[in-house]
């Protein structure tokens, strides 16, 4: 089994079909492939992945959310892989993000303590707020997709 959580965001659209190349490549016959991942709707991925914004900028530099298009498209071209199962929970992430934001800011003292300044803090709350706004808008979605190796029959 495979099992991979928010890390595809960081492999970049350029390298999207290698990683699923290698991904089947580790897979047993019969194994199980989970990913996890924060997307961005499939009418805005083109636009997005060209531009620039808060997260990109300040959060994870060279960051990439993909659409769930450009993940099953990289799947089918690089590998033998299909979607078993795919669910959008991004509207419960909303509340993941709540959760964080809260654990973070009651942490506050200890933070500034190992040297970070206001201006991180306020970044961070931000971040908290602005992708939790994301999820409860529907802005962005958040994926969790079981993949298999197909199994190939052949008949003589």
């Amino acid at each position: 089994m495979l099992a991979f959580s928010e890390m595809i965001e960081h492999v970049g659209h350029e390298y999207m079909e290698e990683f699923f190349g290698c991904c089947e490549s580790l897979l047993a016959e019969d194994g199980l492939f989970v990913l996890q991942f924060t997307s961005i709707p499939d009418q805005r991925y083109d636009e997005y992945r060209r531009s620039s914004d808060f997260i990109k900028e300040y959060i994870f530099p060279g960051g990439c959310l993909p659409s769930l298009s450009r993940i099953t498209s990289a799947m089918a071209n690089a590998s033998r892989l299909c979607v078993e199962h795919a669910e959008n929970i991004g509207i419960h992430y909303c509340q993941t993000l709540k959760w964080w934001r809260k654990n973070f800011m009651d942490n506050q003292s200890k933070i500034l303590a190992l040297g970070f300044d206001d201006k991180f803090i306020r970044t961070w709350e931000y971040y908290f707020d602005y992708s939790a706004a994301g999820f409860k808008s529907r802005t962005l979605g958040n994926y969790q997709v079981c993949f298999l190796p197909t199994v190939i029959l052949c008949y003589n």
